[in-house]
């Protein structure tokens, strides 16, 4: 067996993993590549300069509702059927949930979200945060079959390059999912990715109340940046879509400047924020582990430091009136 199969529900980082795969031919065999869902065929189209000699398309009904038992049948069919011995999912959300699945049907070895990615030895080598995102442990998979969900921004973005690739239609069976969409809601979507973003304003529990956003937005605002936040404010309180939660569960970003505003500075955080070239840490207390991750700190209150930093970026002098004391930090 040898090849590599790319599958992700999001296309830029599908078209990421066609580009790495691509430039590792000759030790991995020949990419191709899976397009499933609604518009399979367009977006099949726009797959084609990213290195894959194949792109299977498949835009039957249940793998269009993208129901993770219907989609990892037509890849564990297209796995079988091209003796494929690497299959590449990008760790979205849903490629979290469909790589073990996806490893059980083909009782192949299974990594769930690599934050490496390399070869040695003729074998491909990942990296995943352990012990609560304190370390990297570096592994590889023994079985035959390879299942490797890969993270966002651990491979180089792709450039695409000539038009190549066949597409082909999946003509396989599809088989009908145990689970059926009832109903089906917009989601608000965001004007950029802050994983993208050169200047992030991100503010932990030391946020007192949500009615203290504006305080945070004005000063990303003055930067010319994006707010983000870390996973309570999230995951439990709802303040911030979850696109905007930094950390081991969220976005691994890598800005030019990171100010940071009552955060403690946990591991399972900082473990998302370890790329950023400058952080400013804003915290009322000294010893709070985010000092020694920052490169400039400020021992205050949020709630009067930062109006002050807002007024000076945008060319005043005073800083207002201090909101209200801040609630302690955790």
């Amino acid at each position: 067996m040898s090849g590599v199969l790319v599958y992700s529900d999001r296309d830029d980082l599908a078209h990421d993993l066609s580009a790495w795969a691509a430039a590792q031919r000759e030790v991995l065999g020949e990419p191709t590549a899976a397009v499933l869902g609604a518009r399979a065929a367009e977006r099949a189209e726009a797959c084609r300069a990213y290195g894959a000699v194949r792109i299977h398309v498949c835009d039957a009904p249940a793998v269009t509702d993208l129901l993770d038992d219907a989609v990892a049948g037509v890849l564990a069919e297209l796995v079988t059927r091209e003796q494929i011995s690497v299959v590449l999912i990008g760790a979205t959300r849903r490629g979290r949930s469909l790589a073990p699945r996806l490893a059980q049907m083909l009782e192949a070895g299974c990594v769930s979200e690599a934050v490496e990615l390399g070869l040695e030895g003729g074998r491909i080598v990942t990296g995943r945060y352990s012990l609560g995102g304190n370390t990297i442990s570096r592994e590889w998979v023994r079985t035959p079959i390879q299942i490797i969900a890969v993270a966002p921004g651990t491979v180089e973005r792709a450039v695409p390059g000539a038009v190549g690739g066949d597409l082909i239609t999946f003509e396989g069976q599809v088989n009908a999912s145990r689970a059926a969409v009832i109903e089906r809601r917009d989601k608000p979507g965001l004007e950029t990715n802050i994983a993208d973003s050169e200047r992030l304003v991100c503010f932990g529990r030391g946020l007192a109340s949500e009615e203290d956003l504006p305080l945070v937005q004005d000063l990303a605002e003055a930067l010319g940046g994006e707010v983000a936040c870390t996973r309570p404010l999230s995951y439990e309180y709802g303040w911030l879509p979850e696109e905007r939660m930094i950390g081991i569960s969220g976005q691994k970003c890598s800005p030019k400047l990171l100010v940071s505003i009552g955060v403690s500075g946990q591991v399972q955080h900082t473990v998302g924020i370890q790329g950023a070239k400058t952080i400013v840490a804003i915290n009322t207390e000294k010893g709070a582990p985010i000092f020694k991750q920052a490169d400039y700190g400020i021992v205050g209150d949020m709630y009067k430091v930062v109006p002050l930093l807002t007024a000076r970026l945008r060319g005043g002098r005073g800083g207002g009136a201090a909101m209200k004391a801040s609630q302690p930090q955790e």
